[in-house]
């Protein structure tokens, strides 16, 4: 191996390094910057000095590692990141491959190859299924909400991280994923999907019997401020009696898109203090002109309820302007950006931290709604929505004379 590609890679671990001092947060989810050219003569030399192990490290293997290929350089220098990266401690700053930054941008732009579920990453390591979009092939193919997948085409997800994970059920449509499932109640079955182009639904609007609107929003995304306007103003021309925000698995997204979306319940006033690591603070406030500031609103939260949408419940519930009903959210409230190394690899880094309107940290403790209902497994099984039932009942009696 050459010096000069020694260089290299010893310049993209600084890059990786970096990151985390020169570049402002702008999302609570993802946003991807260009490739960033870092300037070799910067390098402390403290820095290099530390670089020292690494390279003897690195020269063993080159010299005695035994082997009857090629050795993977670029899986080496991959691994080293991983490993430095892995060693700050914090789940959400994390090494991407460049099909993994695309996959990032292509979720937030609303559209991918896949087989369409909404995931969470469980304490085990392994993905369990949150939500189907209705009609993808993964509810074609018979996949349930709590469905935990074990293997993806023979591989344990124990080896994973989630955005491996993801980027391995993820692919290019007309292809075929294998997953090994666990049922909630213990049975094992494998079923194979054919992946499919992947229009996440955004939103979903509609009028409930008891007069009350109803809006889910799934992610906030890059569509998601026009599509939470539209359905808004749809059910404000029925003269809904109430609303309800449903923000059940809504993984998060845009910080800005947040602001947008909140501000269209809240008149005036915060809706998130946002901080750094030296202190300084940025407040956000609310946007004019909401088209549904003073309706009676209910917000539904679950577990899966997380990042940009802890923002909008946040400031719905610190503000007054509506109570939260289900379960804890998840607890993510520190904002990242994901930012493109120069060979379109990245790092998705932490960079500050975000608070409720009253200042209550979200990072690690979520959000404990007014009302707390849970969904049993025989709720899911029946197709009953306990939640969805309190919101109402909430709302109906608050409305009565």
């Amino acid at each position: 191996m050459s010096d000069w590609q020694k260089w290299i890679i010893a310049t993209l671990l600084v890059v990786s390094i970096a990151c985390t001092t020169f570049v402002a947060g702008f999302g609570t989810g993802r946003y991807v910057w260009p490739a960033y050219q870092h300037p070799v003569a910067t390098v402390p030399e403290e820095q290099q000095e530390q670089f020292g192990v690494f390279w003897e490290a690195w020269h063993l293997i080159e010299e005695q590692f035994y082997t009857e290929k090629p050795v993977d350089y670029q899986a080496m220098t991959y691994g080293a990141i991983r490993g430095m990266v892995a060693s700050l401690g914090d789940h959400n700053t994390v090494f991407l491959t460049p099909s993994q930054v695309d996959m990032f941008d292509e979720d937030l732009e609303g559209e991918f190859g896949g087989v369409g579920v909404t995931v969470s990453m469980t304490d085990e390591g392994l993905l369990c299924v949150v939500r189907l979009i209705p009609g993808a092939p993964a509810e074609q193919a018979g996949l349930e909400a709590g469905d935990t997948i074990l293997e993806i085409d023979g591989r344990s997800l124990k080896d994973m991280d989630m955005a491996e994970a993801i980027s391995q059920i993820r692919g290019p449509k007309g292809t075929d994923v294998r997953l090994l499932l666990q049922r909630m109640e213990g049975n094992v079955l494998e079923v194979v999907i054919r992946r499919a182009l992947i229009e996440i639904p955004t939103t979903e609007s509609r009028m409930l019997d008891s007069g009350i609107g109803y809006l889910s929003l799934w992610e906030c995304n890059a569509r998601a401020t026009r599509e939470v306007r539209e359905g808004l103003g749809q059910l404000m021309k029925e003269n809904p009696r109430a609303l309800i925000l449903d923000l059940r698995g809504n993984p998060g997204g845009y910080l800005h898109v947040a602001n947008q979306i909140a501000s269209e319940f809240i008149a005036d006033g915060l809706i998130l203090i946002e901080r750094s690591k030296d202190g300084a603070e940025i407040r956000h406030e609310a946007r004019s002109g909401g088209c549904a500031i003073e309706i009676p609103l209910v917000v539904l939260v679950d577990g899966g309820t997380a990042s940009a949408a802890e923002i909008i419940a946040g400031a719905i519930q610190d503000n007054n302007r509506g109570i939260l009903v289900g379960e804890q959210t998840f607890g993510k409230g520190s904002v990242q950006i994901t930012e493109r190394l120069s060979d379109r690899s990245g790092v998705r880094v932490s960079t500050t931290r975000w608070y409720t309107p009253d200042s209550r940290q979200i990072e690690g403790q979520g959000l404990t709604p007014d009302i707390e209902v849970e969904i049993s497994d025989e709720d899911l099984q029946a197709q009953r929505d306990p939640q969805l039932e309190r919101a109402v009942s909430y709302l109906l009696a608050q409305s009565s004379p």
